[in-house]
């Protein structure tokens, strides 16, 4: 469904990704794995748009989308939840939701959609009145991620969806997801904690200062041991 060959990235004369090569298969789950620094977040932007490569291409659908502007490529069917949630604290919920649905594909189902999104987030419909700014920092990404699939997308990228909430709400976070794949939505997952990254993906692939290191199935990484050092803090013996 979506393939980067050789992709470079430079911000400015720094270069932030070498040479990145890797795929997502309809229907999948695949979590990138990194410190910060890594290049992760660059590789998301990249993919969406908002940065241009240098060298590589990247396809979408057989079709190759590095060249075409942001707009362009969520018509395309990716949709980006970028990290940090950026809402409009003044908007309420209902309008922050209704301009994800903003092409004209989404436009017409934008009821139907916006059911799904509450069935998804059911606090989202009681605080549909109530200013995004207002909300609590895990209702804040319930609404990021709501406005996201309000584009309705066939390929969802999230970045970091679990920062600075709550145990328990990234659980409920970590469902959705889930539920979002089963309902035919193919996810690329930027995730802090790798552990649960790993539990809930069928693949992930490591950033290692701009460049992929490791890649495989997610059962198999979470028993690697350079994995388990570096993001699950995990040593060899200890569990």
């Amino acid at each position: 469904m979506l393939e980067l060959k050789e992709v470079d990235v430079f911000y400015g004369d720094a270069q932030a990704l070498w040479e990145i090569s890797f795929q997502v298969e309809k229907g999948e789950i695949v979590t990138l794995l990194g410190s910060n620094g890594a290049g992760k977040t660059t590789t998301l932007r990249t993919i969406s748009g908002i940065l241009l490569s240098r060298k590589g291409t990247i396809h979408f659908n057989g079709t190759r989308i590095d060249h075409l502007p942001p707009y362009e490529i969520v018509l395309k069917g990716v949709a980006h939840v970028p990290e940090g949630r950026r809402l409009f604290p003044n908007m309420t919920v209902f309008e922050t939701l209704i301009i994800g649905a903003y092409i004209p594909q989404a436009w017409e189902r934008r009821v139907e959609t916006l059911q799904w999104v509450f069935s998804l987030f059911p606090i989202l419909e009681e605080r549909k009145h109530q200013l995004a700014g207002t909300l609590s920092g895990g209702e804040q990404q319930m609404l990021t991620i709501g406005r996201g699939l309000m584009a309705q997308p066939k390929f969802l990228m999230l970045d970091e969806p679990s920062l600075g909430l709550a145990p328990i709400i990234v659980e409920k976070i970590f469902t959705t997801i889930q539920d979002i794949n089963r309902h035919g939505v193919t996810v690329l997952l930027i995730e802090q904690n790798a552990n649960i990254a790993l539990q809930i993906a069928h693949r992930g692939y490591v950033l290692e200062t701009g460049r992929i290191s490791l890649t495989g199935v997610a059962s198999e990484l979470l028993k690697n041991d350079h994995v388990k050092k570096a993001y699950l803090g995990l040593y060899e013996g200890v569990e």
